[in-house]
């Protein structure tokens, strides 16, 4: 029950803040009113943001429109003035930009991430003339602007002297934090009497002294692109850097964190004097490397060989650049969520300490713990803290209500804070730091203790095993459109590392060094403002040169390091015809079966003096069936132009596809593995070899309106589904390709301003069939989507992530189930029925938002934000899919293979080979190559491993390569990553 007396108390208290606070807010008025009507009665901020106006904001439309207002300010009449105090003005603001002048001068600037200022009045505005302030202020692009708050404060010039009291209403606020109420007898006192003061100065200190401590450290948190080019990320980590060295001289206390070997290596390589500062520092102990991966990495969108690559170069350096600390700390406080893979992948390259803050933006369940051990499948384990929110300044009951935040849902009263102007850089500010000192050994407020991360840390170590274990994906409730947004950004980044995959592979293979550049362009772009394409247009148009260069580079290594490899620079040409005479086909994964079909120039085939399948394809040239391989091998290809040899054995068919016609006008297509049946409603039907049928209806690509969410770019509207949008209700239908090789149905058809091709695909002896989309987009504020109707319904759902798989339930019950109705998927996801068979596997080129429920299984193939890129998704977008059908589940059908073969089909170009070679022996199946590298020495390399699966895997390496302790046996634990060194025996 409410206490009758509340609203007496409250309006005591704010009666007596006046006594050291004094609202200005109403005082405003626009430039050039002679009337000096006050800027807050304006009504379009009640009529257009109300939740604002309730909130005493002054508002003023969004789209980089300029509000100029000012007031005089003079002396407040109940203030009496005093040598032993100090006034400032105080403001806080939503603003794209801002400046501050007083008496026509500029005494501060701020913009969206410096979002505050305190500044110090000069002792001439005590006089009856006063000061004249005037903001100036610029609204952000994508929402409205508002001035927060605006007040002038006093407060002593020496924390250790305040006769005039000014610090006691902070002084009460910080009591009421602890007691929640003031005594009845005060409300018979006027708050702003000299006797409301003397109660207040009794009362207080009758208290005891605030229990607990908070530890902070300086900190800048900047973004390497975002709402700026990445150009002005250096030029804004450098302002920081020198900010904080200049501040270590004036504030013994202070100790500096910061993140990012990417940051610090562009630091050392063009900065060489600053770095040099910050490394003394360093070793000083004030200035502290908080890094992790090479960049604060996007989490759930890129593949583990990828993540694991991010942790080691991140490592490496910073134990090499700053070798005075321990580096076992992860520290990524901005990423859209962490896959539940992120804890093996850390183990791996020495991290234990996670910490993050992004989880406190959930949306819809507060996550419930700020200390925890998060631990992975198997063994893998990180302590997890969640961070007090970052870009925050020194006001001292927000630092104790932190505190007691932190103790009420940890039991320790001991809390990290972190001050400092972020996002964009800045850090901790001589404003922030002379606000910490004020109230330094104060009484009312929890003790103040300036020290590093790691020093915070280790005093919640000890305490480790009485912590609660997480043993889930730390998924964040927002965000939900980046897997799907920029779609060019996912497809630059699969590309890319698959091409580095292969150029590492073959450059273990010749003990050569890997692509050093290609992969910091890799890593450096999968930032997470970048990768889940949440940036403007520039930070785009210029990352677009870097990764197509990036990919060039790569595959050049790959495809110069083949060629040496196999034994040739060039191959032959025969008969006077322009196109080579000798190809060779290369797996470039260690997986134990390839059945190769690849499309080469016309002519005849051979290999190893046996003829080859061949069809002709409608697209040019022919479709190829390349003999059966296993590992990493290289398969030898001859052409002629003149018909096959009459001495040459000619190859059957494997398992060839046959097509026939339906009644209305569409195909059946079949190998011995599936049957599809394609008309004017699409894919209407996929059946397996047993003849089990795995659509419920036809398949079906929807579309719907996605509007209304503040984060663009970033959320899709959670109730898009109620909003459909038509789209074609048949499909032009024409069979390109027909067998024996490749069965090839295409359908088109127009929506919106958008026209869409969809190529249906069904190749000889493939345990799937292919869709190739096509998509001239000019849809704005719309979600395209893919979706199979299930046959057999699901109990759960299966996906790969960052670091592994994960099993989710597919009928959604808690509230963090329900939660999660759209997930980031890497490569593949799969439904798991109640009996064993019956199951569907979706393949993906790269990765995709997706969701899944007892009777379906969906992917968000496109979306039409306009902020912060207002043309972020249109344009010509093309990409594969494909349905694979499960006779036994997505581990026993080998799906996590299956989606490597679908995504990585191998190589082929001229090459004089003549027989068949094998680098590497596969691997048994279930178990997943992640990456294969160049190791110390020409004779060994190094093979990243996984096992997603919940049973233990062994592979048995064949005579040629050895374990270094000379066994030639490798044992994986379930959802055990591993990194092996491999010795060659043999040349």
């Amino acid at each position: 029950m409410q206490d009758p007396l509340q609203p007496r108390r409250l309006a005591w208290i704010e009666t007596f803040r006046r006594r050291s606070s004094l609202d200005l807010l109403s005082g405003w008025h626009r430039r050039g009113d002679h009337q000096q009507r006050s800027a807050l009665a304006d009504p379009w901020g009640g009529i257009h943001r109300p939740d604002w106006a309730e909130r005493g904001l002054l508002i003023w439309p969004r789209g980089g429109v300029w509000l100029t207002i000012e007031q005089l300010i003079r002396w407040p009449s109940h203030w009496n003035q005093s040598p032993h105090q100090q006034e400032r003005l105080v403001l806080s603001w939503w603003a794209d930009e801002v400046r501050v002048w007083v008496d026509d001068v500029l005494v501060h600037s701020g913009d969206l991430f410096d979002t505050r200022c305190r500044w110090v009045l000069p002792e001439r505005w005590r006089s009856g003339s006063g000061l004249r302030v005037r903001l100036e202020l610029r609204s952000p692009c994508h929402d409205d602007g508002a001035l927060i708050s605006s007040r002038l404060v006093r407060e002593p010039r020496n924390p250790q002297v305040d006769p005039d009291g000014c610090l006691l209403p902070e002084a009460l606020d910080l009591q009421q934090l602890r007691q929640s109420s003031i005594p009845e007898s005060w409300l018979d006192c006027a708050p702003d009497s000299s006797r409301a003061a003397a109660l207040v100065q009794a009362h207080l200190a009758e208290q005891a002294s605030a229990s607990g401590v908070v530890h902070w450290v300086g900190h800048a948190h900047l973004d390497l692109a975002w709402l700026w080019p990445v150009a002005d990320t250096w030029q804004a980590a450098e302002r920081t850097f020198q900010s904080a060295l200049a501040l270590m001289e004036r504030w013994p206390d202070l100790h500096f964190a910061h993140s990012t070997p990417a940051l610090y290596a562009w630091m050392a390589q063009h900065r060489p004097a600053l770095f040099a500062r910050i490394q003394d520092a360093s070793r000083k102990g004030r200035w502290e490397p908080i890094n992790g991966p090479w960049v604060e990495t996007d989490c759930v969108l890129i593949s583990t060989a990828s993540l694991w690559r991010q942790f080691d170069r991140g490592q490496h350096f910073s134990r090499q650049q700053f070798p005075e600390w321990r580096h076992d700390l992860a520290w990524l406080p901005d990423s859209f969520g962490f896959a539940a893979g992120l804890p093996a992948v850390a183990n791996a390259t020495g991290v234990q300490w996670f910490c993050t803050h992004k989880l406190a933006w959930n949306a819809t369940n507060a996550f419930p713990h700020r200390l925890f051990r998060w631990r992975g499948r198997g063994s893998a384990e990180v302590m997890a803290l969640m961070l007090p929110g970052i870009g925050t300044d020194a006001d001292p009951v927000a630092m104790d209500s932190e505190q007691l935040k932190f103790q009420q849902s940890t039991g320790i009263d001991r809390a990290l804070w972190l001050p400092g102007v972020g996002d964009h850089g800045g850090g901790p500010t001589a404003e922030m730091l002379e606000q910490l000192q004020l109230w330094q050994h104060h009484p009312q407020a929890a003790a103040r203790d300036g020290g590093t991360v790691r020093g915070f840390l280790q005093h919640l170590e000890p305490l480790r095993e009485g912590l609660p274990v997480w043993r889930d994906e730390l998924y964040l409730e927002l965000h939900r459109g980046c897997a799907t947004s920029r779609p060019d950004q996912k497809r630059h980044n699969r590309t890319l590392e698959r091409l580095l995959r292969e150029a590492d592979l073959v450059a273990a293979l010749l003990g050569r060094e890997g692509q050093d550049w290609a992969w910091s362009v890799l890593l450096f772009h999968q930032f997470h403002d970048i990768l889940p394409g949440t940036a403007i247009p520039e930070v785009f148009d210029q990352a677009e040169p870097q990764w197509r260069a990036a990919r060039r580079a790569a595959a050049a290594a790959r495809d110069a390091g083949l060629r040496h490899l196999l034994g040739a620079e060039t191959a032959g040409h025969g008969g006077g015809s322009s196109c080579p005479r000798r190809w060779a086909w290369c797996a470039l994964q260690p997986l134990p079966l390839w059945s190769p079909l690849v499309r080469l120039p016309r002519g005849h085939w051979c290999s190893a003096g046996r003829q080859l399948p061949v069809q002709v394809a409608a697209a040019g040239g022919v479709w190829v069936q390349l003999p059966v391989v296993d590992g990493v091998s290289a398969v030898p290809l001859e052409r002629s132009d003149h018909g096959a040899d009459p001495g040459q054995i000619a190859t059957a068919v494997r398992d060839p596809v046959g097509v026939t016609a339906r009644e209305d006008g569409g195909w059946r297509l079949g190998n011995a593995r599936l049957t599809i049946e394609v008309g004017p409603e699409g894919l209407i039907a996929l059946g397996d070899a047993e003849g089990r049928s795995h659509l419920a209806a036809p398949l079906r690509l929807s579309r719907y309106r996605d509007h209304g969410e503040f984060w663009d770019a970033w959320d899709l509207a959670a109730d898009y589904r109620t909003h459909p949008l038509p789209m074609p209700e048949r499909w032009q239908v024409e069979l390109q390709d027909s067998g024996p090789l490749v069965g090839r149905v295409t359908l088109r058809g127009q929506f919106g301003n958008s026209r869409l091709r969809l190529d249906v695909l069904l190749a000889a002896d493939a345990p799937f069939v292919e869709l190739r989309l096509s998509v001239q987009w000019r849809q704005s504020h719309e979600v395209l989507r893919l979706e199979c109707p299930l046959q057999n319904p699901a109990v759960r759902w299966a996906s790969d992530t960052s670091g592994g798989v994960i099993e989710r339930p597919a009928k959604l019950h808690t509230p963090m189930e329900k939660a999660r109705w759209e997930v980031p998927v890497i490569s593949w996801l799969a439904s798991v029925p109640a009996a064993p068979g019956g199951g569907l596997a979706v393949l993906l080129d790269g990765p995709q938002g997706a969701d899944a429920s007892p009777d379906h299984l969906g992917v968000s193939l496109l979306r039409g934000p306009t902020w912060p890129d207002p043309s972020a998704d249109a344009g010509w977008h093309r990409q594969r899919i494909a349905l694979m059908p499960l006779a036994e589940g997505w581990m026993r059908n080998g799906v996590p293979q299956a989606a490597i073969r679908f995504r990585e089909p191998g190589w082929h170009g001229p090459v004089d080979l003549k027989h068949v070679r094998q680098g590497l022996p596969a691997v048994p199946g279930g178990l997943i190559p992640l990456a294969i590298k160049p190791s110390t020495d020409a004779l060994s390399l190094v093979i990243q491993l996984l096992n997603p699966g919940a049973q233990r895997l062994h592979w048995q390496l064949t005579e040629d390569w050895a374990v270094p302790d000379g066994t030639n046996r490798i044992e994986l634990r379930p959802g055990e990553l591993r990194e092996v060194r491999l010795v060659r025996q043999s040349s």
